[in-house]
């Protein structure tokens, strides 16, 4: 069935009047107007809305099943319209921002919220992503932006679709259990090290850093979870590598030594070329929060 908004709005009114001439002065038509409106949606539906008993129009059966429904169909469209009314849709939208473990600690709060506060038409919904797939979670359209990481050492290959901006860099430090020094070289060539699998770039930058330490690494524990990595350094199993952002999914057991030639990352913020104002706003918030 096809009819149209103006046709139910006069079927509703003369159903509450009773009389076209009444609608037609409630509704500023004309009471021609008014007839062909209620023509026009008797011919949709079928079947006779109103019949006149006495000196007033009353519902039919079908007149009385489609007035609740007239009501409620422009009930929403107006409701529509009110939502509609005075929004900004190039400035106004839901933004999914991508993180991993260790931004997600020490920047998503203080992200949410300078974002409240600037551009409280920006709704951000994070959403938690391996950061090496990071990319491929903004080129396929998964999420609108992401943080990432990039390592110097094992830079990112340019990818089609996407840029990102470096917004942070970090040195790598030796982290051992609270209160404990730096180990000597040769203490650090002797230790069980508890390092990445090799198959990832995390994993693949670490072992370049250990080698630019001027160390061969024993490999005693693969760990993919950083907060796992802390932990097991805290207990003493093992020395491992961090920056001081990644530090955050520890706690008081362990401390990060500064080393020199070690390396490190950096925080990048990855999005689409010419990604849309909300996006790029949420990028200029996150840029800053890591800077």
């Amino acid at each position: 069935m096809t009819w149209t908004l103006g046709q139910l709005q006069t079927f509703v009114v003369v159903a509450e009047r009773g009389s076209m001439t009444r609608a037609a002065e409630a509704l500023g038509y004309s009471i021609g107007a008014v007839s062909q409106h209620m023509s026009a949606l008797r011919r949709t539906v079928g079947s006779d809305l109103v019949i006149r008993r006495g000196r007033s129009l009353v519902l039919t059966e079908a007149g009385r099943t489609l007035l609740p429904r007239a009501r409620s169909i422009l009930a929403a469209q107006a409701q529509a319209e009110l939502a509609m009314l005075g929004r900004d849709f190039e400035r106004e939208a839901i933004v999914t921002l991508g993180v991993f473990g260790s931004t997600s600690t020490s920047g998503l709060p203080l992200i949410v919220r300078l974002l409240a506060e600037r551009h409280p038409d920006i709704v951000v919904r994070a959403r938690e992503v391996d950061v090496e797939t990071m990319s491929a979670a903004v080129i396929d359209g998964a999420i609108d932006l992401g943080i990432g990481i990039d390592y110097p050492a094992v830079p990112l290959p340019p990818m089609r679709g996407l840029t990102w901006t470096t917004v942070a860099a970090e040195d790598f430090g030796v982290v051992t259990p609270a209160g404990q020094p730096l180990p000597s070289p040769g203490e650090l060539a002797e230790a069980d090290w508890i390092l990445p699998p090799a198959t990832d770039l995390f994993g693949r930058a670490m072992r370049l850093a250990t080698s630019a330490m001027g160390i061969q690494a024993k490999e005693s524990h693969i760990v993919t979870d950083t907060a796992v990595a802390l932990a097991l350094a805290g207990t003493g199993l093992g020395l491992t590598l961090a920056t001081p952002i990644m530090m955050s999914l520890g706690g008081p057991g362990v401390d990060l030594h500064p080393v020199t030639g070690a390396g490190g990352r950096d925080i990048i913020v990855l999005t689409v070329p010419a990604p849309s104002a909300p996006v790029a706003a949420v990028a200029e918030v996150v840029a800053e929060v890591f800077a």
